[in-house]
C-alpha cells in the first residue's frame, strides 16, 4: 500500500473515532476512488456505515472484503454484526461461529453469540460461551450483565447476584455504567439491590436522568410514591425526552388510584409517541376501571391496539395430530407463576386437572422465581422458563412442544409476551382475561356465563368467540375450615354497620366512591373499611383521601388501612358486616376470601365483562340477588342488608355451608368443567381441518 493511501486511512480512522462520520466516510471512499477493492478501506466503509444503520451497503462492502481478511475473527464479528443489524439472525449466528472456529475462544464473538443465543432460549449454551468469555476477560463488563441474565433464567440466583455484583464493581464511577447494572436488577426483581447502585450513581452526578428515573422505579417497587414522585418530578426538569419518566408516573398514579391523572399522561406519551406499545397496553388496561366505559368502546380501542401493535404473521401448518379424543396439551402462558392472585385463583384448577386427559406445559416469562413459582413447576407437566425470550422464539417453542391449546391467563399486561398469540403459536388459542384482548389470533375467550350474559351475549363486543363454563375457571384458595366464622360484628357493643371494600384503591372509581358516600348517608351507625397495600404510602393515603371528600364521605366514618400480614386477615374480615365491591373492576381473589370469611358483598354488574365476575361469584352460592344493575339499586341493596341484622347473622353463620353446597367450589367438578371446554374447542378445530 502506497504511503499516500495510508496517510489517508489513518485520516479516516481518526475521523471514525472522533465521531465524525461524514469526514470519514468521505476520506474512506477517496481510498477506493484511488485504489478500487482496497480491502482495508472497504472493512472499515463497511463497519462505519453498520453504524449509521446503511445495512444494506455496508452488508456489500463486507462481503466484497471478507476473503482478503481469511481467518481474521474480528472482520467476520463486524460482519455479523452488519447481519444483525439487517435482521439476518442466523447469518449472523454463523458468522460469528465462524470467528470461534477460526481463532478459538475470540472474546467478541463469544459475547454476541450468547447475546443471540439468549432470547433463542439457548441458556445453557449462552452460559458456557459467557464463562469462557470471562475466564479469558473476568472484567467485561457486558459479559458479567449478560452472565446474571443468564443465571438467573437458569434458577441460579446466587450466582447471578455474584455475576452483577462484579458487573456493579466493574462498572467504576460511570453512572451509566451503575444505572444499567441497576436496571438489571430491577428488571430481575431486586428494587433493594437497584436502589442501592441508583443512590452510587447519583453520588457522582445527581443530575443523571437515568439514574433518577431509576431510582424512582426501585422506590416505587417498594411502595414509596411520594419520594419516588419527587425524583420523577426532577427528572423531567433535566430532559427533552421524558416518555420513560411518565410511563412510571403513569403506573404509580394507576397504583394510587388517579385514573384521571393515568390517562392524562398516558394520552401525553401516545400523542408524542403513537407506537409506544406499553403506553398504549397500559391504557387499555386503564381505561377499563372507568365507570363510564363501555363494552363497544373498549372493544374497538382492543381492536386498534392489537392492529398497531401485535405482529403480522403467516399462519403454519401445524404439525398436531388431529385425533378428536387424544389426550390435549394444553399451555399456559404467563409472568405471574410467582407470588401473585393468579396463584390463588387458578392454582386449585391446575392442581385438579385430570392428567388422563390432559398434559399442562406452563410457559413461565417470570422474572423472578420464588417459592410459589416451585409450587407450579410441581403442578406442570412440561415447564418451560420463557422469560426475556424473543416471542418468536417462544412460539417456536410452543410448536416443537406440539401444544394443542395455549391459553393467555392475564391478556394484555405490559409483561405478558402476548404477542407470542399474534404469531399462531398453537392451532388453538384462547385467553381467561375478563375483556377482550382485541388480538384476532385469539379463537376463545373462556369465562364464567354470567360474564358474557345480558347484553354483552350477543357476542358482538368480542373480537373472540365466548366460551361460557357454567361455574369457575377460578377457584379459591384451599382455606383453614377449622377457624370458625366470626360472629356479626353489628350485633355486638355498639351496633355500628361496618362495610368493607378489601380492594385496589385503582379499581374504586369515582362512581363507587359516590355510592359509598349516599350508602354512609342513608344508614345511620355505619363506618365503612377500605384497605389496600397501598395506602401505606403518603401520597398513596392523600390521593385516596382527596377523592373520598370529593365523593362526600367524611373522614370520621372511613377507617383506612394499609399491608395486613396474611395471618391478620381473618381479623380484618372479622370487622365487617358487609362487603362492597367496587365497579367495573374489582379484585375477585380478595371477595372469595371474604365469602369464607362469612360475609356477604354488593356488586354491579353492567355491560362491561371485567364489572360482571362478581355476579358470577355470587350466583354460584345462590346470593345472586346481591348484584344490582344500577348504581340506585347497589345503594339500595346495601341499605336493605343492614336493615335486617337477624337477617345478615343468618347469612353469615350459613355463608360456609353455602359455600361447601356449592358445585362451583367443589374442584373436581370445575377442573372437569374446564377439560369438557377445552375438548370441545379441540374438537372444533379438527372439524374444521376435517
Amino acid at each position: 500500500m502506497s504511503d499516500q493511501l495510508k496517510t489517508l486511512l489513518r485520516r479516516g480512522l481518526s475521523a471514525h473515532e472522533g465521531n465524525r462520520p461524514e469526514e470519514a466516510e468521505k476520506i474512506y471512499r477517496q481510498v477506493l476512488d484511488i485504489a478500487p477493492n482496497n480491502a482495508e478501506a472497504e472493512h472499515l466503509l463497511a463497519t462505519l456505515l453498520t453504524g449509521l444503520g446503511r445495512h444494506g451497503e455496508a452488508i456489500d462492502l463486507f462481503e466484497s472484503c471478507l476473503s482478503s481478511f481469511g481467518a481474521n475473527p474480528a472482520a467476520r464479528c463486524n460482519y455479523a454484526i452488519a447481519l444483525e443489524s439487517s435482521g439476518q439472525i442466523e447469518k449472523a449466528i454463523d458468522q460469528f461461529k465462524q470467528a470461534i472456529s477460526y481463532h478459538g475462544d475470540f472474546p467478541t464473538a463469544l459475547y454476541h453469540l450468547a447475546r443471540l443465543e439468549m432470547p433463542r432460549g439457548h441458556l445453557g449454551q449462552a452460559v458456557d460461551l459467557l464463562g469462557r468469555l470471562l475466564g479469558l476477560k473476568p472484567d467485561h463488563y457486558e459479559g458479567l450483565l449478560l452472565f446474571g441474565d443468564a443465571l438467573h433464567a437458569l434458577g441460579q440466583e446466587e450466582a447471578a447476584l455474584t455475576s452483577l455484583e462484579h458487573a456493579a464493581r466493574t462498572a467504576g464511577i460511570s453512572p451509566e455504567y451503575i444505572c444499567r447494572v441497576g436496571g438489571a436488577y430491577l428488571r430481575l426483581g431486586y428494587p433493594e439491590l437497584a436502589q442501592g447502585l441508583f443512590q452510587r450513581a447519583l453520588s457522582i452526578n445527581p443530575k443523571f436522568v437515568p439514574g433518577l428515573r431509576g431510582l424512582g422505579q426501585a422506590l416505587a417497587h417498594q411502595g414509596q410514591y411520594a419520594k419516588a414522585i419527587a425524583l420523577l418530578k426532577t427528572a423531567r426538569q433535566l430532559t427533552k425526552d421524558t416518555a420513560d419518566i411518565d410511563l412510571v408516573l403513569a403506573d404509580i398514579t394507576l397504583k394510587c388510584g388517579d385514573i384521571a391523572a393515568t390517562i392524562e399522561t398516558l394520552e401525553a406519551i401516545l400523542k408524542k409517541h403513537p407506537d409506544h406499545a406499553t403506553a398504549d397496553a397500559l391504557l387499555l388496561r386503564t381505561k377499563v376501571k372507568l365507570a363510564s366505559a363501555n363494552t363497544s368502546d373498549h372493544a374497538k380501542a382492543a381492536k386498534n391496539w392489537a392492529k398497531h401493535h401485535m405482529p403480522i404473521a403467516a399462519k403454519p401448518v401445524f404439525a398436531n395430530s388431529t385425533q378428536a379424543d387424544k389426550r390435549l396439551r394444553i399451555g399456559w402462558l404467563s409472568p405471574f407463576f410467582c407470588e401473585h392472585p393468579s396463584h390463588a385463583l387458578l392454582g386449585t384448577l391446575a392442581r385438579h386437572l385430570n392428567r388422563h386427559e390432559i398434559e399442562l406445559f406452563l410457559y413461565s416469562a417470570t422474572p423472578r422465581p420464588d417459592d410459589v413459582t416451585r409450587s407450579w413447576q410441581v403442578m406442570a407437566d412440561g415447564w418451560r422458563e420463557v422469560f426475556g425470550q424473543d416471542p418468536m422464539q417462544i412460539a417456536d417453542r410452543i410448536r416443537k412442544d406440539k401444544i394443542d391449546i395455549l391459553i393467555d391467563i392475564c391478556g394484555a399486561h405490559p409483561t405478558q409476551p402476548i404477542e407470542v398469540f399474534a404469531l399462531y403459536a398453537a392451532p388453538v388459542q384462547a385467553s381467561l382475561s375478563a375483556a377482550t384482548t382485541g388480538i384476532a389470533q385469539i379463537d376463545y375467550l373462556i369465562g364464567h356465563k354470567e360474564v358474557f350474559s345480558g347484553s354483552l351475549a350477543d357476542n358482538k363486543q368480542f373480537s373472540e368467540r365466548p366460551q361460557r363454563l357454567e361455574m369457575g375457571p377460578y377457584l379459591p384458595a384451599e382455606r383453614d375450615d377449622a377457624l370458625p366464622v366470626s360472629p356479626l360484628p353489628a350485633a355486638f357493643g355498639d351496633e355500628i354497620i361496618r362495610f368493607g371494600c378489601i380492594d385496589r384503591v385503582a379499581n374504586i372509581s369515582d362512581e363507587t366512591l359516590i355510592c359509598f358516600a349516599r350508602i354512609l348517608n342513608k344508614v345511620k351507625n355505619s363506618r365503612i373499611v377500605i384497605q389496600d397495600d397501598v395506602l401505606e404510602d403518603s401520597y398513596a393515603a392523600k390521593t385516596f383521601l382527596d377523592r373520598i371528600r370529593q365523593a362526600g364521605i367524611n373522614r370520621d366514618r372511613l377507617d383506612l388501612a394499609g399491608a395486613v400480614a396474611k395471618e391478620d386477615r381473618p381479623a380484618l374480615f372479622a370487622q365487617i358486616d358487609i362487603g362492597l365491591a367496587p365497579f367495573p373492576a374489582m379484585s375477585l381473589e380478595n371477595y372469595f376470601e371474604m365469602l369464607w370469611s362469612g360475609v356477604p358483598f354488593v356488586s354491579l354488574a353492567n355491560d362491561l365483562p371485567g364489572s360482571r365476575l362478581g355476579l358470577g361469584l355470587l350466583s354460584d352460592i345462590g346470593l345472586e340477588a346481591l348484584c344490582a344493575q344500577t348504581e340506585k339499586g347497589y345503594v339500595d341493596k346495601c341499605i336493605m342488608l343492614s336493615s335486617d341484622l337477624t337477617a345478615l347473622a343468618s347469612i353469615r353463620e350459613n355463608m360456609r355451608e353455602r359455600i361447601r353446597n356449592s358445585k362451583a367450589f367443589h374442584p373436581p367438578a370445575i377442573a372437569r368443567e374446564f377439560e369438557e371446554a377445552c375438548r370441545e374447542m379441540w374438537q372444533n378445530w379438527c372439524l374444521q381441518r376435517g
